[in-house]
């Protein structure tokens, strides 16, 4: 099976890095968690993501993962050191 990525970007675009072969938990009310190894761009691990309110929130593209939601939106970090746990909002 080859690997599953989610990018993440910030609100002006800007790819920031991606989840490998994440987990994706789907709640009722339309909520995410996603949780797992996180790369920055240049495929490096990331040890940990910092918190910068100057980028959040940020969005994730699903759209590998699921056939309902495509993207998540809101996207904030929840725990930064890995695995990186973040929860977003279906778009």
């Amino acid at each position: 099976m080859a690997d599953v990525k989610i990018n993440v970007y910030t609100p002006a675009g800007k790819h920031v890095g991606y989840f490998l072969n994440p987990g994706l938990k789907s709640y009722p009310e339309g909520d995410y968690e996603i949780h797992g190894d996180f790369y920055d761009i240049d495929g490096e691990r990331v040890m940990k993501l910092e918190f910068n309110p100057q980028t959040l929130p940020y969005s994730c593209d699903i759209s590998s993962l699921t056939a309902g939601h495509k993207k998540l939106t809101s996207c904030y970090v929840q725990r930064g050191r890995q695995p990186v746990l973040m929860s977003g909002r279906g778009a």
